[in-house]
């Protein structure tokens, strides 16, 4: 007889219930149950012919857990949440960080570790971020420059378990390296009863101290016809807000100073800033399934929405250009300077007033079909709709301080201290210096926008015929279709004068405009309004570590909120550069704030056919395995504009050539490119029952990762680079055109991926398991300026172009271990102890220096900054070793968990921006737990909480070939507390 599975293929089984009095000490570091995904993910489970036993609470899972890792076909870890909102992590990323291999990055980005994200920003699958993303199985994206979706958008509420594919078969979607994080949603099917789910919790975060509340709910039904048919719905919703705090205390560039004889590396400023952040998440699905009479027959249509708003604001008193004088005094330990004071600090440094707001749109639409034709052969027909959109406002206000500032500092083993001070010559007390408005000056300032919408629609047919003779036991084939349209739209970062000494002077926060800059000149009342400033108490600042107390003033938040507002307060200003309004910059095509080239489309067309033959047996039917080739072709388009320099004034120039005056007349235009790949992609796995619950497994595959989109754009701005001699008696010259672009050729990393294991099943709930992996990767992608011979207007120049290329091959290597069990004879009042241990050695050899990022080209003043300055790095997000170690205890209807995880020091960005250095993130642990109480059978309360050890997240600063590491930064976060409820009726 055929017996349909629900969507997850969980087969239904008669199950007792247990009343459980639920404690619960964790957020996580746990195997949860993960409900069986199709043929395609997690591979087929056996059906059992008589009634069984399911058990529940953590025991339960572990064993579901377990169970699925041991009859999976390729390697497979994973997590779920069996009944709604009780994935204990707030995102999807903080979930994933409890499984072996998976690291997660707690910065806004790799390239700016200035900006701390308390959920975690991107994450890695054994050392490499080239992961695959899907929505059951098939390819979702966030309408970023990315190539994946964005996890920290995802309501984690929505979703009934994620799997870790850390291998592949044929059947398998290509386009990760590392392995495939497949995130799967509830059916109406999964279960033979009508749910309805409830669960609703306040969100306390301590350093903000504020209080956010979360809501899910759940309706799920079934009905079944007369002729024996039957029909499921679904739907499900979950709201989230949050809000938290981070703060940071950090040493700037540290330039080689000669101190009582000796060269040292001393800091030329430091900086405290403050960043409280708005998230609201929002997310919805909705199912719909039908099953025939014979069990012939299923259909599911599904939609998928997750929306996500992000902004944060942040005072900061910080700048990477400002320098200081170090004074005598200063505490030196090797070839560092530890502490002392940096005096007179200015040129730069001053308050500054910024906000950042995403909106991310993520919409999944699906139909899928499944026909079972003959006793043996089935037919699954797949459709796909994915709309997905993306906009970023980012808006800042620089001050600065008419006599500069000083400051005192303390690396302090890593975790930096910074005190401001009045400077000398300021004649006032600390508290006078920084509250008086008439010592603050309005410097600059930056505004960026960037909007992206991205859709793709994808077909898929399968094909799986039983064979059944011999060892062969069936064969799968299929072919897939997907064509994807992106279109971004990023306006560069524009940095504009307001008022500075070197632009006939200044004008104070008092609303005093002095001229030069001479702060002892009589200064006149500007007729011109001034915005508003604000004073701001950094009290408790760095848990009370940092900021001396500081009661700076600050550019009002309100100048920061929108755009119309911005420009309007900051128009009366005397802007020396350029417009400080995107939507007034020469070329802009009208009505919008983006020149031709920041305005890129890209299609891409992808094509895959594959064929997979499943065989097994042996004595005792001990081994199963499965055989297969993927053949995938991607054709690309990419459109681009161009945009030539605007004539240049030759006052001051030696004499241009005619070629040079009808190249550079300010032209732009459209051009496109047009790019394929192809590639066989084999797999091979293996699983032998060596003897009863001791299996070894063997896998290989070979992979490709696509690069981000953004990294395909390309012909950015064409600008002419002017030497200035700074003699007044020698004119300056062009000394070339140059150009930043991303690279429509670029193609796929590419990599062979060996995976051995080897795992005993002791127990029901307990196993002890152990993996070997190797990956042989080639086409790194990273940076390189090249001469490109670029027409216009009739003549032909050589333009220096910045852009990504494919670099070097390198070999990965690690080593995974995972260990679960509850203990047995132990005194009555420690039964049901158990203990969860995972460790990740991670180990690479050969690695070129990468250097690429979807959003690095974007700016004209980059192309000198894109050679990496030092060689040997390590691979950026690598950390050697990482674990997860979970206490748990189940006993009397009485559960609980206390988990941590930790992760060594890694290379957190190759060339950071501003600073064109190496920055490492030093290791960090955090421990997590949770406490629930079933009320009855139905109602359940408790209490998260994360971050309990209050864990600071440092980093340091490479300066030099030897590898010397001075300290850079560190941050501070909230810590968390849930309360919530429970409900299932």
């Amino acid at each position: 007889m055929v017996i349909f599975k629900g969507d997850n293929n969980e087969i239904t089984r008669p199950q007792f219930k247990k009343t459980l009095l639920a404690i619960s000490i964790s957020v996580c570091a746990h195997s949860y149950v993960f409900a069986q995904g199709s043929s395609e993910e997690l591979g087929s489970v056996n059906a059992l012919e008589e009634e069984v036993v399911i058990v529940t609470g953590i025991r339960g899972n572990l064993q579901n857990a377990q169970n699925i890792k041991r009859n999976s076909d390729t390697f497979v870890d994973a997590i779920s949440a069996k009944d709604i909102g009780s994935l204990p992590d707030v995102s999807v990323l903080e979930a994933l960080q409890r499984l072996p291999g998976i690291s997660i990055e707690r910065f806004a980005s790799p390239r700016d570790s200035d900006h701390f994200s308390t959920e975690g920003s991107g994450a890695t699958l054994r050392g490499l971020p080239q992961t695959r993303t899907s929505f059951n199985g098939r390819d979702t994206f966030s309408a970023t420059s990315n190539r994946g979706l964005s996890f920290e958008d995802v309501s984690p509420e929505l979703l009934g378990s994620v799997g870790v594919f850390k291998n592949q078969t044929a059947d398998m979607i290509e386009g990760g390296i590392s392995g495939t994080i497949d995130l799967r949603t509830r059916k109406p099917f999964d279960s033979d009863e009508r749910v309805i789910k409830l669960s609703a919790q306040a969100n306390y975060h301590d350093l903000v101290e504020e209080t956010t509340p979360t809501f899910s709910g759940l309706y799920s039904d079934r009905f079944e016809f007369s002729s024996g048919a039957e029909l499921g719905w679904l739907l499900s919703y979950a709201d989230s807000e949050l809000e938290f705090r981070s703060d940071g205390a950090e040493l700037g560039l540290h330039n080689e100073i000669m101190v009582n004889g000796s060269n040292v590396f001393a800091p030329i400023n430091a900086g405290i800033r403050t960043n409280r952040t708005e998230r609201n998440r929002e997310g919805l699905t909705a199912s719909l399934q039908f099953r025939d009479a014979d069990d012939r027959f299923e259909g599911t249509l599904e939609y998928i929405r997750s929306e996500s708003d992000i902004a944060w604001n942040e005072f900061a008193f910080f700048s990477d250009d400002a320098q200081g004088t170090l004074d005598d005094g200063a505490i030196i330990s090797g070839n560092t300077v530890q502490s002392g004071r940096l005096s007179t600090i200015g040129d730069g440094l001053g308050p500054q007033t910024r906000r950042n707001a995403t909106d991310e749109l993520v919409q999944d639409l699906s139909l899928n079909l499944k026909f079972q034709a003959t006793d043996r052969l089935s037919i699954e027909a797949d459709f796909q709709y994915v709309d997905a959109e993306s906009e970023n406002l980012d808006l800042t206000v620089f001050g600065g301080l008419v006599r500069g500032v000083d400051a005192e500092f303390n690396a302090n083993g890593g975790s930096p201290i910074v005190d401001f001070h009045a400077p000398e010559n300021a004649n006032q007390s600390d508290e006078e210096y920084f509250s008086d408005p008439s010592n603050y000056f309005w410097r600059a300032g930056l505004d960026h926008i960037d909007e992206n919408e991205g859709d793709e629609v994808a077909i898929r047919f399968d094909v799986d015929y039983e064979i059944n003779s011999g060892i062969f036991e069936s064969v799968e084939t299929g072919v897939r279709f997907a064509e994807r349209e992106q279109t971004t739209r990023y306006a560069n970062f524009n940095w504009q004068n307001l008022s500075e000494s070197w632009n006939e002077g200044f004008r104070t926060f008092a609303g005093r405009q002095f001229e030069n800059g001479d702060v002892d000149a009589t200064g006149t009342s500007t007729e011109a309004p001034t915005p508003d400033s604000m004073p701001v108490v950094f009290d408790n600042f760095f848990r009370g570590d940092a900021g001396g107390g500081l009661t700076a003033l600050f550019p009002s938040t309100n100048l920061v909120q929108n755009y119309s507002d911005f420009i309007a307060s900051l128009s009366s200003f005397p802007f020396n550069q350029g417009p400080l309004d995107l939507f007034a910059r020469p070329g802009v095509i009208p009505g919008t704030p983006y020149l031709p080239a920041e305005i890129n489309e890209v299609t891409e067309e992808n094509t895959a056919v594959y064929v997979r033959l499943n065989f097994g047996g042996g004595d005792e039917n001990r081994f199963s395995a499965n055989v297969g080739l993927r053949y995938v072709q991607v054709d690309t388009t990419v459109k681009g504009g161009l945009v030539f320099p605007n004539p240049i004034d030759e006052a001051r120039l030696e004499p241009l050539t005619p070629e040079q005056r009808a190249f550079a007349n300010g032209a732009s235009n459209t051009e496109d490119a047009e790019s394929d790949f192809s590639k066989v992609l084999p797999s091979f796995n293996v699983k032998y029952e060596i003897v009863d619950d001791l299996i070894a497994r063997f896998g290989y595959s070979a992979a490709i990762a696509f690069p981000d989109l953004g990294d395909l754009r390309y012909n950015f701005n064409i600008t002419a680079d002017i030497e200035t001699v700074g003699d007044d008696t020698v004119p300056d010259r062009l000394e070339r055109f140059q150009q930043i672009s991303g690279n429509p050729f670029l193609e796929p990393m590419e990599a062979d991926n060996l995976d051995l294991s080897l795992e005993w099943y002791f127990a029901e709930s307990g196993s002890l398991t152990g993996s070997f992996f190797y990956k042989d990767i080639e086409n790194f992608f990273s940076i390189d300026t090249v001469n490109r011979q670029v027409s216009n207007n009739g003549v032909t120049q050589t333009v220096e172009t910045s852009q990504p290329i494919n670099i070097g091959q390198a070999k990965l290597r690690g080593f995974e271990f995972a260990y679960q069990q509850f203990f047995k004879g132990l005194p009555q009042v420690l039964d049901g102890l158990g203990v969860q241990f995972n460790y990740t050695y991670l180990s690479e050899s050969g690695v070129p220096n990468q250097n690429t990022s979807a959003t690095d080209l974007t700016s004209e003043e980059d192309i000198n900054d894109i050679t990496v300055r030092f060689e040997g790095l390590p691979l950026q997000g690598l950390s050697e070793h990482s674990y997860n170690l979970v206490g748990i205890y189940e006993n009397h209807g009485v559960s609980a968990r206390l988990a941590y995880n930790w992760r060594d020091d890694y290379l957190l960005s190759i060339n950071h921006v501003n600073l064109n250095l190496p920055v490492f993130a030093e290791d960090r642990g955090q421990l997590d737990g949770s406490i629930f109480y079933d009320i009855n059978e139905t109602v359940a309360i408790g209490l998260q909480a994360s971050n309990l050890t209050n864990e600071e997240t440092n980093t340091l600063l490479q300066v030099d070939q030897e590898g010397t590491k001075v300290t850079r930064s560190s941050f501070v976060n909230d810590r968390r507390f849930s309360f919530i409820i429970r409900a299932s009726l």
